[in-house]
């Protein structure tokens, strides 16, 4: 006796999901633990979502049949976790030299760049980091806004006021009591719509010349094979992002400080 064809179809796709059921419950266990602090508008713990890289990189694993669980702590912490082998990966990060000792970085995510906000209404120039020695400056204590400004401001050669968050250093801009507030472009933005009304942000702009550009990754596990795995994972995510424009958005999206909108469209 023969079976109706609809019969058939129906059989097919019971055999086809019985074949490829045990490959999905076992990638779907597979959690990758990656460690990150705080740092609007690339992650925010306070978004359901986490903020947009959070959104990104869950795109990535997901898509491959990987859960993502985020874990918050300091900055230093994190590397020290992904050492003791604690995480899989940590993120966002510069890719320097001597984190290169313990993790191995994924391909470069977005660029963040450092630039000098000021009042929209004073025309401030300048060329080289010797120029800036005509200038004020709010900084904040741990920050790091590049190897010549870094230098001439541990030298003593820089006119600052220390302050211990950004907040302070934008409302000393904005009161004309420095002249410029350093600051990565897509966190300052983030950190004037959080703290400013709209009023008040239309009077600070940034300097179209940046103090410092680095390219942000994630840091995988040194020496472990399945980190190796899920960086090559992570990397072609990347590819398929960047090859649809998305990635592009995103940069656009983080640079304007407004990402919450973003979303990873394969």
């Amino acid at each position: 006796m023969s079976l109706p064809v609809s019969m058939l179809r129906l059989l097919g796709r019971m055999l086809l999901v019985a074949a490829v059921s045990p490959w999905l419950t076992a990638a779907a266990a597979e959690t990758v633990r990656i460690g990150t602090a705080d740092w609007l508008p690339y992650v925010d713990q306070q978004r359901e979502d986490g903020g947009a890289l959070a959104r990104l990189v869950r795109e990535i694993f997901t898509a491959a049949g990987y859960q993502v669980e985020l874990v918050y702590y300091p900055w230093e912490r994190n590397l020290l976790m992904l050492e003791q082998g604690q995480l899989d990966a940590v993120m966002p990060y510069v890719c320097s030299a001597e984190r290169q000792r313990i993790s191995v970085c994924s391909d470069p995510v977005v660029q963040a760049e450092v630039v000098l906000f000021q009042r929209r209404d004073r025309v401030l120039n300048w060329n080289t980091v010797k120029d800036l020695k005509a200038f004020r400056f709010a900084t904040t204590l741990g920050y790091f806004y590049g190897p010549q400004f870094d230098a001439a401001l541990k030298a003593g050669q820089l006119q600052v006021q220390q302050q211990h968050k950004s907040g302070t250093g934008f409302r000393l801009v904005q009161l004309g009591r420095v002249d410029f507030y350093p600051q990565d472009r897509a966190a300052g933005y983030a950190k004037l719509r959080q703290i400013f009304s709209k009023q008040e942000r239309d009077t600070i702009t940034h300097h179209p010349r940046p103090l410092n550009r680095v390219a942000l990754h994630l840091l995988f596990r040194q020496g472990d094979a399945q980190a190796d795995q899920l960086r090559e994972v992570f990397n072609a995510g990347l590819r398929r992002l960047a090859a649809s424009g998305s990635l592009a958005r995103l940069q656009q999206a983080l640079s304007s400080g407004d990402a919450d909108q973003w979303r990873p469209v394969p």
